[in-house]
């Protein structure tokens, strides 16, 4: 059947909104028709939610799996100084932010890796880009072919994870010159809705967060003990695959979900692009809808607060985590699909339509 959109975009946005129905599928014609809404200042009005829970995912495992000791990140860092939507000053307009690297395809998803390098995928042209941490406009870039897709990115260490829209799986990469890849988990996509979207590392759990977007279920995949799992026959055990556990359901009835993070607390926060729009996920396992949002694409956690990004109303909030307030922290952005922050505090934001990473200081940090 014929892609169209998971993304939408509303212009105007109403501050009532409120979404349901099926998701569709392919994220580059809501792009094109963004630019043209955009051009002509019509109002796109559209959203869904992903159909019936799947199938338990199978994983393919190599022996030569991720590291088992992940590499520890910003959001696992409890002992930051927590900052609170008060450090946050007023937002930056789009044209104010600073610019990091503009890109000769359409970015996607953005990864902070070893030594702060940034990994930035672009699905349509099947690549995985990586920028060096330093030298300002003239960054030491690379780029390598990721196939299926490429969506979300994950660094785990000097293993990277990337998600596979169009296969609905997550691959293991080693970075450019090497660039070999295998399969680490496939999950089942018994809809006509787009694959994963976001991943994340839960480095304190030494797992990858899998949001299973075409059927709103949330996934843990262990990085500790790479092994195979399948809702067939049993594999048989050799030198590439042995038993183990399979991907751990953490939660369901998340919506379109395309994105996750981790606080120190063990809590995981998921970003729908259709309500319930926000998410957290206690240790219990206990969910509930954090704030008021409906079209998110991005979350990640920082020194006491989670940022987001919101395609409906094109900017970056900073939420707290604990009421769901929220606040501007950058506006007018044509589609903000790509959010890291570094471990100095730094948000590195990814716009597809502008093809270019923006960099700004998180709330409480001086800059």
């Amino acid at each position: 059947m014929p892609l169209l959109s998971h993304h939408r975009r509303r212009l105007p946005p109403s501050p009532d909104r409120r979404c349901g129905g099926a998701l569709p599928v392919s994220r580059r014609r809501g792009r094109l028709r963004l630019v043209s809404m955009l051009l002509t200042g019509a109002a796109v009005s559209a959203c869904g939610s992903p159909g019936s829970a799947s199938p338990t995912p199978s994983a393919v495992r190599s022996s030569a799996g991720p590291s088992s000791t992940p590499a520890a990140t910003a959001s696992s860092t409890p002992s930051l100084p927590q900052v609170t939507l008060a450090g946050c000053g007023p937002p930056r307009d789009a044209h104010a932010l600073q610019v990091v690297h503009t890109f000769a395809v359409s970015p996607d998803d953005i990864a902070v890796g070893d030594a702060g390098r940034l990994w930035v995928t672009a699905r349509e042209a099947n690549q995985l880009i990586g920028i060096s941490a330093s030298g300002g406009t003239d960054r030491a870039v690379t780029t390598q072919t990721v196939s299926g897709g490429p969506e979300g990115v994950a660094s785990d260490g000097s293993t990277l994870l990337v998600a596979q829209q169009d296969r609905n799986a997550i691959a293991v990469v080693t970075p450019a010159p090497s660039s070999a890849s295998h399969t680490l988990v496939s999950f089942p996509n018994p809809t006509s809705n787009a694959g994963i979207d976001g991943i994340a590392i839960d480095a304190a759990g030494h797992r990858l967060l899998v949001p299973d977007s075409p059927t709103g279920q949330l996934f843990a995949v262990s990085l500790a003990a790479p092994a195979p799992a399948t809702t067939g026959p049993a594999l048989p055990a050799t030198a590439a695959s042995a038993p183990s556990s399979p991907p751990q359901l953490l939660g369901s009835g998340l919506g379109r979900p395309v994105a996750a993070a981790t606080d120190p607390a063990g809590n995981v926060y998921v970003a729908s692009e259709s309500t319930p729009g926000l998410s957290v996920i206690s240790p219990s396992g206990a969910k509930r809808p954090l704030g008021h949002f409906t079209d998110l694409d991005e979350v990640v956690y920082h020194a006491g607060l989670l940022y987001v990004t919101e395609l409906d109303h094109r900017d970056v909030l900073a939420v707290d985590p604990s009421s769901g307030a929220s606040a501007a922290v950058s506006v007018n952005l044509p589609s903000p699909q790509g959010l890291a922050v570094t471990a100095s505090g730094t948000l590195e934001i990814v716009d597809s339509i502008t093809n270019t990473l923006y960099s700004m200081p998180a709330c409480g940090v001086p800059g």
